[in-house]
């Protein structure tokens, strides 16, 4: 691709304006790339390895602030970098997830700075042509890597709705703000995902990454106590989950596609542990505790298929179970039931059929745009591999590492 004048013969990244750091220019300052070395190991078959090494050229960087910074220069001639790129079975090369492997690297410079910036930016150019590359060496397979799948198709289109909705969510930690009983802050406790919350910082659970895909969990337990004759230690806990896993699962065909799951949960758990004033003493006495359950979940299954024409379109399968609720007491705690006793079910149950991250909300408002952008996403992914516009999908699955295959075909 070098020879043909496909693939650039140099470098040029320049972030001189934002971050103060140029790989190449023009003249002497032209980051001039020998020719790149490919080299696969028979005992890794689904991977290369990558040889950049640079013939000339300079890092350029500032040095200095405002008017009077000075432009300074670092020869890069003879610096060498080392990818590990995976392949497809035609011997695709898929650069988009290219890794640098730094034990390989040949960077005589002592500014650890110039070295970050050298690594980065040739990483960067390196994945600017990994559309181009892999459509020259492909055949009639195309190769998505998940990671870019979930990073420029996914996050934007699913998770990032469902985050904003989320957030619009109470804050279970503020749930007995103004309410009697002082919270004891050192039983308590306020688990955010994705954050380093308080009982105070006011901080929102985020989506995190996952093997799978991302994981969302806000768990809250709140711990008090209510005094008079009769002392009563509460808890109270609400664990709110939301996972979004990619996997190939069968159909209503029967066949396997690539699936995203989304599945939340919520768990509420309350329990009161009585102790109080016998006759004739001023101690106070444990009496017994009561504690109840209740749990629920619902899921939503995406699964993309290619239809006969081409084009790929995204089905969506709602499944919603029924609340699972337990309870009990020991010692002497008198009541009849402790499960209304302690918990409100059906007002559980309304609010998580009704807040602004429901199942309905995210079927209609989330999952229904992402099914009308499918095709058009699948179809540009498609052109991007192949300019030419006769090739069309005919097949689509989720290989063993992980990454989406597109079979291209006239």
């Amino acid at each position: 691709m070098q020879e043909e004048g496909l693939l650039p013969g140099f470098v040029d990244v320049d972030r001189l304006l934002e971050d103060g750091f140029a790989l190449g220019g023009d003249g002497p300052d032209q980051a001039v790339l020998h020719a790149i070395k490919v080299v696969q190991d028979a005992i890794s078959p689904g991977s290369v390895r990558l040889i950049m090494e640079l013939s000339s050229g300079n890092l350029r960087f500032l040095n200095g602030y405002g008017a009077g910074h000075q432009q300074l220069r670092q020869s890069i001639a003879g610096w060498k970098l080392e990818f590990v790129a995976g392949i497809n079975d035609e011997a695709g090369l898929m650069l988009h997830s290219a890794l640098c492997d730094t034990d390989q690297a040949t960077l005589p410079c002592d500014n650890m700075a110039l070295k970050s910036f050298f690594i980065s930016a040739m990483g960067d150019w390196l994945r600017a042509h990994a559309d181009a590359v892999l459509a020259f060496t492909s055949g009639s397979t195309a190769v998505v890597p998940r990671g870019e799948f979930l990073r420029q198709y996914l996050r934007p289109m699913l998770l990032e709705p469902l985050q904003d909705r989320l957030d619009e969510l109470h804050d279970f930690v503020r749930s007995r703000d103004g309410m009697p009983g002082k919270l004891n802050a050192a039983e308590s406790l306020n688990e955010k995902s994705g954050a380093e919350a308080t009982l105070y910082n006011g901080a929102r659970a985020e989506f995190v990454p996952t093997q799978a895909g991302w994981n969302f969990r806000d768990h809250v337990l709140l711990h008090w106590q209510e005094a008079g004759h009769t002392l009563h230690d509460r808890e109270s806990e609400q664990d709110l989950q939301c996972t979004l896993a990619l996997s190939t699962q069968p159909g209503e065909d029967g066949n396997p596609h690539p699936t995203m799951d989304v599945i939340a949960t919520l768990t509420r758990y309350e329990w009161d542990s009585v102790k109080q004033e016998l006759p004739g003493s001023k101690q106070r006495t444990y009496m017994g505790k009561a504690w109840a359950r209740v749990s629920l979940q619902w899921s939503l299954r995406l699964q993309w298929h290619v239809k006969p024409d081409g084009s790929v379109v995204l089905s969506g399968q709602t499944r919603k179970g029924m609340p699972r609720t337990d309870a009990g007491t020991t010692g002497i705690y008198v009541v009849s039931d402790p499960l209304p006793h302690l918990l409100n079910v059906h007002r559980i149950c309304q609010w998580w059929d009704n807040h602004p991250a429901n199942l309905g909300v995210v079927r209609n408002d989330v999952a229904a745009p992402l099914a009308v952008a499918t095709t058009k996403v699948f179809e540009r992914i498609a052109l991007t591999l192949a300019p030419e516009g006769n090739r069309h999908c005919r097949g689509l699955r989720i290989n063993e590492r992980g990454d989406i295959e597109i079979e291209l075909g006239e």
